[in-house]
């Protein structure tokens, strides 16, 4: 085999799409090193096409836009998270291709094209991510705050590597335009506005210093509180604004005209960059409730901005010299004002993820064993084996993850228990307090139903979290866990259903997990 010089393997690498780079990670140890490289990784992120990413009712997705055609490609993304339909989704933050977003459930951190997702059962009003950039290694944290006065702000911030948690009081004038945070070389930054002088202008948050600071005032001193804004990175190092004065139909953006520095906000320059009229019978509506989400491509000078028109449908927006145009993204009208952001896709690790570096587990439909969710570590082997239909499900929980699981099956209309694979010593009733510790749940299928997949996550010890996926129901609202580690999803061809479980326990946890399918119907 012929082996390639390092400078040409990464120029090759650095010319393939980044969703399809993480197919080459596990090519060769070489290619795995080269996407642990800093350099090669922040190079190819600065020329990634940015993305929007929505969060609705029962999927996550990605919408990618053409600008040659106009058109969009919608990616949806329902095994991301596993259980994700429990959940309610109040904020999304980025930094560096990471996503962070509060739920009613906790807070996650995740990367969506390497499918890797950390959960911290915290719930915080988290208001941004960002990191130390005085410190050599970046330890992600979480910025939460809540305000209990005109001038007072409580706030949490939370270490996302070893989930160390800070509370501080500050006491400040200026108040969030909106919750939405831009991260930039880990520091945070606002639209906020001044009460004493009735203006707007960038707030900042350094996790260096652990202060608010007013950073520069914005471009326009003319608009109003009700007039939308958004504030956006530009290429990489600086910021863009974006700003529609109510009552008229024309979209401003700005630039800086260099890059942004930390605590170098008087030195900030702006310069317009692009007015957009927006034509009569478009569908286009904002609100400083709902700013809109957008980037600026500088190849073809257009404006892409993502948000909900008139009829609350989610809608792609593009402007470029006289043309405008709208394409409704017909996936996601299933909720209205679904949370969306700016996204960049990349290729840097989620904090802390326990892999180990080791290659992901495939999901594939193969016979007699099943599909396999992870290699584990040991424990005892255990094989329910093949039946007609699986007829109950039983599933323990505790806060240290996914520990009991049963079945009962059907067989020749006949029902048979299967083993329980837990430690029976530490099982607690479910009609005990289940704050003491693990807890049995049960449900029923129907009759006419069938499951035809399962959820989860797994790190290299432990099966952390569990869904099941019935026929005729999106998700099961049986789930348990931390939903730490690396997401898998176990079915087989489309029709086919769950039969049969299989897998290893070790002590009181599973390790590994598979299924039995029947052939698609």
């Amino acid at each position: 085999m012929v082996e390639l010089p390092w400078e040409l393997e990464e120029k090759i690498l650095s010319l393939i799409p980044i969703e399809s780079l993480t197919r080459f990670r596990f090519v060769c140890k070489r290619w795995n090193a080269l996407f642990n490289d800093k350099f090669f990784v922040n190079n190819h992120l600065s020329r990634a096409r940015p993305q929007f990413i929505l969060f609705v009712e029962s999927k996550i997705c990605l919408v990618d836009v053409n600008l040659d055609g106009p058109s969009i490609e919608v990616h949806n993304l329902p095994q991301f998270v596993p259980g994700y339909r429990a959940f309610l989704v109040t904020t999304v933050e980025c930094c560096d291709g990471l996503l962070m977003f509060s739920t009613t459930s906790g807070t996650g951190i995740c990367n969506p094209w390497l499918r890797q997702i950390r959960w911290n059962k915290s719930i915080v009003p988290s208001s941004g991510i960002g990191y130390d950039n005085s410190s050599p290694d970046k330890q992600y944290k979480i910025f939460g705050s809540w305000r209990s006065s005109n001038t007072t702000l409580h706030a949490n911030i939370i270490e996302f590597g070893s989930d160390a948690r800070k509370s501080k009081t500050y006491e400040f004038a200026m108040e969030f335009y909106n919750r939405s945070s831009v991260s930039l070389n880990g520091t945070l930054y606002w639209i906020a506005y001044r009460r004493m002088l009735h203006e707007h202008c960038i707030q900042t948050f350094d996790f260096s210093t652990e202060k608010f600071e007013f950073y520069c005032n914005l471009p326009t001193k003319t608009s109003i509180r009700d007039d939308p804004k958004s504030l956006d990175v530009y290429r990489g190092d600086r910021f863009s604004y974006l700003e529609k004065l109510c009552g008229s139909r024309n979209i401003q953006i700005w630039v800086t005209k260099k890059q942004i520095k930390n605590k170098d906000g008087e030195a900030v320059e702006w310069m317009k960059f692009m007015n957009v009229r927006v034509p009569e019978w478009s569908s286009f509506k904002v609100s400083s409730i709902y700013p809109p989400s957008y980037f600026i491509d500088d190849k073809s000078l257009s404006l892409v901005l993502c948000c909900c028109n008139k009829e609350r449908e989610a809608t792609i927006y593009i402007a470029k010299g006289d043309k405008f145009n709208e394409i409704k993204i017909n996936d996601l009208v299933e909720e209205n004002y679904p949370c969306h952001r700016t996204y960049i896709p990349s290729l840097v690790q989620v904090p802390t993820f326990t892999m180990s570096g080791r290659e992901p587990a495939e999901s594939c439909f193969t016979l007699p064993k099943g599909v396999e969710a992870s290699n584990g570590v040991g424990g005892n082997e255990w094989d329910d084996g093949f039946f007609d239909r699986v007829e109950k499900i039983y599933v323990g929980q505790s806060d240290l993850g996914c520990l009991f699981i049963k079945f009962d099956y059907i067989k020749d209309n006949t029902i048979v228990a299967g083993a329980g694979h837990w430690n029976t010593a530490t099982l607690i009733p479910e009609s005990e307090d289940s704050r003491v510790g693990p807890r049995l749940n049960e449900i029923m299928i129907t009759y006419d139903d069938y499951i035809e997949a399962i959820e989860g996550t797994y790190t290299e010890s432990q099966i952390t979290s569990i869904t099941f996926r019935a026929n005729k129901e999106r998700l099961w609202p049986l789930q348990c866990g931390l939903f730490n580690g690396k997401p898998f999803v176990l079915q087989g061809e489309k029709g086919s259903k769950i039969i049969g479980f299989y897998g290893r326990s070790s002590g009181d946890h599973l390790t590994a997990l598979g299924v039995h399918l029947s052939s698609s119907s």
